[in-house]
């Protein structure tokens, strides 16, 4: 995810623009026109929960299942592939220091697997080892543990080479929220809500295939669903609200702004916190991006959260509309902004004993597509590297590496506004990003690619072995 403040958006709307449309979006705020308006908008759904047996301590043991299925999706019935029978997938909710046993029945008509987008946790063995294929009709046994540092917003998805973007597109993708003990917790009395973005095409009774021309660009859908309905409404109990942002799109950008010039209050990037809440008027999720913003509703208005088109080559354009309104709560409650969040190593380039080239281009990667036959970088477990994300290509690639967390040195030579950790960030066409990696914990094999899943699919994505 990039965050960008409203003086450096080149691709902005002007300001004036921006009211204009925001004023012609208004929610109709008193007397009975508000109750109409809500009348029609259906509340925001909650999402259900992966069931996990815990009574063995430290251990939970739970199932997910990739099936046919006829799912709900804006009130209206779809059939599509989902797991366990909800769109979007249902929330996967462990502990820091929990072991996870999870059990992966694919019941579709062609292999399928899981990647836990996020998690530092093993790239190998029953983890996140996105080589293990399983067979149609087949199961397979999951297991790690939750390192410490893990606790925020990750997501879950399929990862078979060639066969991602389909499978994404019409539903498999879900949540995952890792509770931890973070000090800045105990003081935040707020409503804490998780938000899971992503859009769709459907015709008729089914979500809408890929055509020819959206493995180029990537595919993005009609219909802008928060949770699986459009544009939901949410009456608050408290005065300070939490919202998680997971973008399970395959290619749409989601650039979010609050209604009335309302800052956001960013506290996390890609399930890593701050160090401090940094205020933003926008916020920029690309494909697999998360962030989690705190949202102060001190008045008696509802308050939208608006999506506003990106500029990027192929994009399918969306005009600004509302994608969500929130309910200021009956009785306001006091609001108190966390001063300090966590702290987290800076990475110290005078320390880095490698620098690279990685070069971005359509469908390949240094010039090369992917093959699972070769390694295409090596580093050396403990060692610190700089990696430099050169896109060459006429269009943006949100970059992604699995098992690591990177921080971004900087942008074309110019620093970021803040330090932060990530595992998605956008490289503009004919940008230079600079990004410093530290290789803790983890050996094997894994992935760095672009997160178009169609561009993955095509061949954007290369090996990283890590020894």
């Amino acid at each position: 995810m990039t965050l960008r403040h409203s003086s450096a958006l080149g691709l902005a709307l002007p300001r004036r623009r921006f009211l204009q449309a925001a004023s012609l979006l208004a929610l109709p705020t008193i007397g009975s026109r508000l109750n109409h308006a809500i009348g029609q908008t259906p509340d925001l759904p909650t999402l259900p929960e992966i069931t996990l047996d815990r009574s063995e301590p430290g251990l939970a043991v739970g199932r997910i299942v990739a099936a046919p299925a006829r799912v709900r999706i804006d009130g209206r019935m779809v059939q599509t592939i989902a797991y366990n029978g909800v769109f979007p997938g249902p929330v996967l909710r462990l502990r820091e220091g929990e072991t996870l046993r999870l059990t992966f029945e694919n019941r579709l008509d062609h292999t399928s697997n899981l990647h836990f987008h996020g998690l530092s946790i093993p790239p190998t063995g029953r983890a996140d080892n996105i080589w293990i294929q399983v067979p149609a009709g087949e199961s397979f046994e999951y297991e790690f543990t939750v390192p410490p540092g893990n606790a925020g917003v990750h997501w879950y998805h399929p990862h078979i080479h060639g066969a991602t973007a389909r499978d994404m597109f019409a539903g498999l993708a879900g949540p995952i929220l890792i509770e931890g003990p973070r000090d800045f917790e105990d003081d935040l009395d707020c409503d804490d809500r998780l938000l899971v973005l992503k859009d769709v095409t459907l015709e008729g009774d089914r979500i809408q295939p890929h055509r020819a021309t959206e493995w180029s660009v990537g595919k993005e859908g009609d219909w802008l669903l928060v949770n699986g309905v459009k544009r939901p409404v949410w009456r608050a109990q408290r005065s300070l609200q939490r919202l998680r942002f997971v973008n399970a799109s395959n290619a749409r950008y989601w650039r979010l702004r609050l209604g009335n010039d309302r800052p956001f209050h960013v506290i996390a990037h890609d399930g890593r916190y701050l160090e401090h809440a940094q205020a933003a008027q926008e916020i920029l999720l690309v494909p697999g991006g998360r962030a989690e913003v705190l949202v102060e509703l001190d008045g008696a208005d509802p308050l939208q959260l608006i999506y506003l088109p990106t500029a990027r080559r192929g994009m399918a354009f969306t005009a600004p509309q509302p994608i969500a309104t929130l309910l200021p709560p009956p009785t306001p409650t006091p609001i108190r902004l966390p001063s300090q969040l966590v702290s987290f190593e800076r990475f110290q380039p005078e320390l880095a004993t490698v620098e690279r080239d990685v070069v971005l281009s359509l469908f390949n990667i240094c010039s090369q597509f992917m093959d699972p036959e070769r390694v295409d970088i090596r580093a050396a477990l403990g060692s610190r590297e700089i990696w430099r994300l050169r896109n060459v290509d006429v269009m943006d690639h949100p970059f992604h590496l699995h098992t690591w967390h990177y921080q971004v040195l900087d942008i074309n030579g110019k620093p970021p506004a803040y330090a932060a950790q990530h595992d998605m960030f956008n490289v503009r066409e004919g940008a230079v990003v600079r990004i410093g990696i530290h290789f803790t914990e983890h050996v094997g094999r894994t992935l760095y690619h672009c997160h178009f899943t169609e561009h993955s699919d095509r061949g954007m994505m290369a090996i990283l072995q890590v020894t």
